[in-house]
This record gives structure tokens, C-alpha cells and sequence, in this order.
């Protein structure tokens, strides 16, 4: 009964945000912005939508590694996960499509000088949509609000036991012509392990020049775990983007460091 409450506010959340949207959007919201803004390497979901009848897709590899030690005795895990795509469909103009599919993940546990394959195989799909709505006004930021479903599919190991729902608003601020400053709240619920945990970042981003960016950033959750990352961001043409990241972590719970490095696309703009 609590996984069927969840649902039904969780539809009815998104029924009504995306009403509310319409109207804000129906007393002219101002023309979407063409240029290339990705969700990836940061943390930091964008404010800003994809534009319509466009595909963006955002890919890349990603390796962690966490280790520790009890009683003498070394632990660790490694991961690694190729590709992460995302896609980003533009449907209307206040909305986009989102898919995140095709990712394939392994990892290994040492435990001393003894190491043993851990669970690997395609990750779950996620669906869902993005949601924007305003420009950016004055101290007023850019403000959009994300919701994802990840299916429970792919590798036995490693997809979820039940659907997991997950969503967060999105903000930015411009600060001047090559400063920007972008942070999320929001939360994950879990319905097999019944649980629902909070989440933040906030990422503050440069630009060097027109093709070259870099930033900074603070995530986590409202729980234990908290990490720094940073990177930079190179444009290799209007409608392409290449990027290298990496982070470690703040706290005990986080991973020890992780390094990404991958590719923007868009394409039909």
C-alpha cells in the first residue's frame, strides 16, 4: 500500500507541475536557448531544455575506487561503467524526453591480496522528463525540475528489485559573462528497501574562453556521504563537446576517487 501511495503522489506531483508549466510557458516564457548545454561531466542536471525536434546524446566512461581497512586487513571495490548514455529528446518547448540506457558495469572486491569479480552486467533503464520553468530573471534563476523511473531490467546483478523514483529542481544563475553558478535539491525513493533519500549539489562553472570551460563542485546527500569533483569541457564545434572529470570523497561513505571522461553530440537542431 506504501508503494501504491508513492505512485499515485508521484504522478500526480509530475500531472500538476507540468500543468502549472503550461501556464507559465502559455504567458511567454521567451525563446529557448540554442547553444550547447549538457548534463554531464558535473553532477548538476541544466536548467535548460534541449531544443524541439532535437537529440542530444550525452556518453562517456566512468571508474571508482573505494578502499579501507579493518583490523589490518585491506578492503576495496573498483568499478567501472562504459557507456553512460543519456539521451535527450525535445518534445515541446517546455519539455524534454530522457532515456538512460545501454550502460554496461562490472566491478571487483579485494579483500588483502585476494580479489574476486563482483556483479556486472547491464545497468537498469531510466525514463523520464524534464521539466522548465522560466528563463533566468534577474535574481530570479533559470529553474527547471527533473523525475526519473529506473526500470527493473538489465543484469540480474545489477538492476534494482522494484522501480526507484527520483527527482530534483534544477537552478542556475548567471553571475557574468563567463561565471555561472548551478546547484539541484531534490531526493531518490526506494520502494524494496523503503526508503527515501535526499540530495544536493552546487557547481560553479567558468569559461576560459569560447571553447574552454572548467568547474568545480560540491554534491551529496542529506545523510553521510558528500564528494568534490572537477573538470574541464572543451567544444569541439557548436554542436559537439568533449570532457574529462574527476572527484574523491569528502567522507567516509563516499567513494576514495573516481575520473570520467566522455562526449556531447546533438543532433536534427
Amino acid at each position: 500500500m506504501k508503494l501504491l501511495n508513492f505512485k499515485s503522489k508521484f504522478v500526480i506531483f509530475l500531472f500538476a507541475v507540468f500543468c502549472f508549466n503550461g501556464y507559465l510557458n502559455a504567458q511567454d516564457m521567451g525563446t529557448e536557448k540554442a547553444e550547447l548545454v549538457t548534463d554531464r561531466p558535473d553532477q548538476t542536471e541544466s536548467a535548460t531544455i534541449v531544443p524541439v525536434g532535437s537529440v542530444q546524446l550525452e556518453t562517456g566512461l566512468l571508474y571508482s575506487s573505494d578502499k579501507t581497512e579493518v583490523a589490518g586487513i585491506k578492503y576495496g571495490i573498483s568499478s567501472f561503467s562504459i557507456p553512460n548514455n543519456l539521451f535527450r529528446i525535445g518534445l515541446i518547448k517546455p519539455v524534454e524526453l530522457r532515456v538512460m540506457a545501454g550502460e554496461f558495469s562490472s566491478s571487483r572486491f579485494n579483500v588483502g591480496d585476494i580479489s574476486t569479480a563482483g556483479p556486472k552486467g547491464l545497468s537498469a533503464i531510466a525514463l523520464g522528463t524534464k521539466i522548465k520553468f522560466w528563463d533566468e530573471k534577474g535574481f530570479i534563476p533559470e529553474t527547471a525540475i527533473l523525475a526519473h523511473v529506473t526500470l527493473p531490467v538489465g543484469g540480474k546483478d545489477v538492476r534494482p528489485a522494484e522501480p526507484i523514483y527520483d527527482f530534483r529542481f534544477s537552478l542556475a544563475h548567471t553571475l557574468s559573462d563567463n561565471l555561472a553558478l548551478g546547484y539541484n535539491i531534490g531526493g531518490e525513493y526506494d520502494p524494496f528497501l523503503d526508503e527515501f533519500s535526499g540530495l544536493y549539489t552546487l557547481s560553479l562553472g567558468i569559461g576560459l574562453t569560447d571553447s574552454f570551460g572548467v568547474f568545480g563542485e560540491f554534491f551529496g546527500d542529506f545523510d553521510s556521504s558528500h564528494e568534490f569533483d572537477a573538470g574541464l569541457t572543451y567544444l569541439i564545434s557548436d554542436m559537439v563537446q568533449y570532457d574529462l572529470s574527476g572527484g574523491f570523497g569528502l567522507t567516509a561513505d563516499a567513494p576514495d576517487f573516481f575520473i570520467s571522461t566522455g562526449i556531447t553530440v546533438r543532433l536534427f537542431n
